[in-house]
């Protein structure tokens, strides 16, 4: 029965069936073994079938959501206007506009869509099921509460490393709109120089998740962000170290005026930033 249940998942993750099916063949495997169930007569057979069947439903019940994922095809990455969260700080919150569209047959299509509301973009990206099906595993664990929001998150590994609460980074994470963990590098750096730990007179577009302790986490929409920092007029941006093989790659095939650092903790943006800045 578990077997089952771990090939038909497979050829879901592999793209080779699509939700609904998956969600179908769980079904239909609950209502083969709940029909054995009610025609044996053994009740030592029956037992072993009960518990099978009520595993196979609850395993059912627990991937039934990604018939709500299944729609979504395709997701579009449009320019963000990087955001400044304390005035004069010179340190501006890069991040990327997703949207899902759903039921597009081909990147095409969503080109040919775009382009008759003449919008532009800056990627459009076919969803995988691997995607979709971690997508529901997190909101699955954030509605039984095992696991927190990105912007609690956020809120909590700022704050931790900060070691107080800010109002205005506390004003930035309170909008409704606010829903990602790439912000968190550009908050920390901020906050010391809201406190007067950290003096800068440059401009810099930062992007980069963080822990409690201040290291410097991996981000998506990495070349998103860079172009949107460069044609944003940044000379410099600060992403994670465990982003710099993707630009390496990234720069290959997109020619750019602004200069990229990694940084692997909060620390080493600090040191960054003072040297830059004629500071020893």
């Amino acid at each position: 029965m578990f077997l089952y249940y771990c090939i038909f998942l497979s050829l879901y993750l592999q793209d080779v069936i699509g939700g609904i099916s998956f969600v179908f063949l769980l079904l239909l495997s609950f209502i083969i073994l709940l029909i054995v169930r009610m025609v044996l007569r053994k009740k030592s057979y029956k037992r072993k079938f009960t518990l099978a069947t009520f595993v196979m439903l609850w395993l059912f019940c627990f991937e039934f959501l990604l018939i709500l994922y299944e729609p979504n095809t395709h997701r579009v990455s449009f320019y963000l206007e990087p955001e400044s969260v304390y005035v004069n700080s010179g340190i501006s919150l890069i991040g990327v506009n997703t949207v899902d569209l759903q039921n597009m047959e081909s990147k095409k299509s969503v080109e040919e869509l775009l382009s008759k509301q003449n919008l532009e973009f800056l990627d459009i990206h076919e969803i995988t099921n691997l995607e979709l099906y971690g997508s529901k595993n997190r909101k699955i664990l954030e509605w039984l509460h095992l696991k927190k929001n990105s912007v609690e998150r956020m809120r909590e590994n700022v704050n931790q490393y900060l070691g107080q609460e800010d109002v205005n980074i506390n004003e930035f994470l309170n909008r409704e709109h606010t829903d990602a963990n790439s912000a968190e590098l550009g908050l920390a750096l901020t906050g010391l120089i809201i406190r007067g730990d950290l003096q800068n007179n440059l401009n810099f577009a930062v992007t980069g998740a963080i822990s409690k302790t201040g290291d410097v986490l991996k981000v998506g929409s990495i070349k998103e962000k860079i172009q949107i920092a460069d044609v944003s007029g940044f000379s410099y941006i600060i992403i994670p170290i465990e982003n710099a093989e993707e630009v390496s790659n990234i720069q290959k095939e997109y020619s750019r005026n602004i200069q990229v650092f990694d940084v692997s903790h909060i620390d080493e943006a600090v040191k960054l930033i003072n040297e830059l800045n004629g500071k020893n």
